[in-house]
């Protein structure tokens, strides 16, 4: 998917992919961020945000990891371009070298491998697991393909017409090819809007394949 059409348009283009009444995008980016950091364990010095876009996720890494470096990678010049302009404490590349001349502490990504070609998974989870740290940790989420409103706003999204999903089994499967220890896989995002006062429910309910979303923590060693 060629992402630099959608620079400008992006977040307007999502938020049209969610029906009216379901959480924004602002909170699923900062419920993803505010997770990470739970099981990113000790505050992670060096962030990497991978498939960052246009920093919808990474101006809430800045935020709730103050002082720690954020950096981030995109393979769309367009979106970074936006991303920069809005996170100027942030760092970010389009060359995989120069993100790769570091190691990482935590890296992120959020419904990026989806994105990706299936025959390229396990490519990128190794260069991945090259930058963590050895107590560093890898966090992903990505959609759940069991979940029937995940996949009408799937449908729905103008970027997502080339995508695959791909479900948790078969992601953990991928992660252990590469080499990749889990250290925790969960569903997540179960309640919408009409039932977020449900939401403290979720902690006990991760194991139940009917979240909206899925999540895993991996660690390389």
């Amino acid at each position: 998917m060629e992402f630099d059409k959608y620079a400008d348009s992006y977040s307007e283009d999502l938020k049209n992919s969610i029906p009216a009444g379901l959480r924004t995008i602002e909170y699923f980016s900062t419920y993803k961020v505010k997770l990470a950091r739970q099981l990113a364990g000790n505050k992670p010095k060096c962030i990497l945000d991978f498939g960052c876009g246009v920093g919808q996720c990474s101006q809430y890494l800045v935020r709730d990891f103050a002082g720690s470096q954020i950096f981030g990678f995109d393979v769309s010049e367009e979106s970074l371009a936006i991303a920069r302009e809005r996170l100027p404490q942030a760092s970010f590349s389009a060359e995989w070298n120069e993100i790769a001349n570091r190691k990482y502490d935590l890296i992120f990504t959020s419904n990026v491998f989806h994105h990706i070609d299936p025959q390229d998974h396990i490519l990128w989870l190794g260069r991945l697991k090259d930058q963590l740290n050895p107590d560093g940790c890898l966090v992903i989420f990505e959609h759940n393909p069991v979940n029937p409103l995940t996949r009408m706003v799937f449908r729905r999204c103008i970027f997502d017409q080339d995508a695959v999903m791909i479900g948790q089994a078969n992601f953990l499967k991928l992660a252990k090819a590469a080499g990749f220890n889990k250290r925790a896989s969960k569903y997540t995002l179960f309640f919408p809007g009409p039932l977020k006062v449900l939401a403290p429910l979720e902690r006990f309910i991760g194991w139940l394949p009917l979240g909206a979303q899925y999540y895993l923590a991996l660690k390389s060693d």
